[in-house]
């Protein structure tokens, strides 16, 4: 069954309204980030100095720390990205819903 333009333009709206929800995290996704390499800076200068790993640390190691660390700054980073996408999304989906002809899709 065809959707008519209105019937797409409807749908993509609730689309758009979704992703500038998702967008609306990205200065969180950003904090993080930044948190996240603070914290890497920090037990970076912590095995420079040649100190123990804090006697109540959830991690086992200076290095399974720093992986964490690593893969929390990968995610974010890949937040951010997916973010950048879903800006240019909206931008073509708010064009579409202005600019489409009245007629079956």
């Amino acid at each position: 069954m065809a959707l008519t333009v209105q019937e797409t333009k409807d749908i993509i709206t609730e689309v758009v309204a979704k992703l500038k929800k998702s967008v609306e995290r990205e200065v969180t996704y950003k904090k993080e980030l930044d948190d996240d390499k603070a914290v890497l800076t920090y037990v970076q200068k912590l095995v420079d100095s040649g100190e123990s790993l804090p006697p109540d640390s959830a991690y086992e190691s200076f290095t399974e720390w720093t992986e964490s660390i690593k893969k929390e700054i990968k995610a974010g980073e890949t937040s951010i990205k997916r973010i950048d996408v879903e800006k240019a999304e909206i931008v073509a989906l708010e064009y579409y819903i202005a600019n489409a002809q009245n007629e079956v899709v």
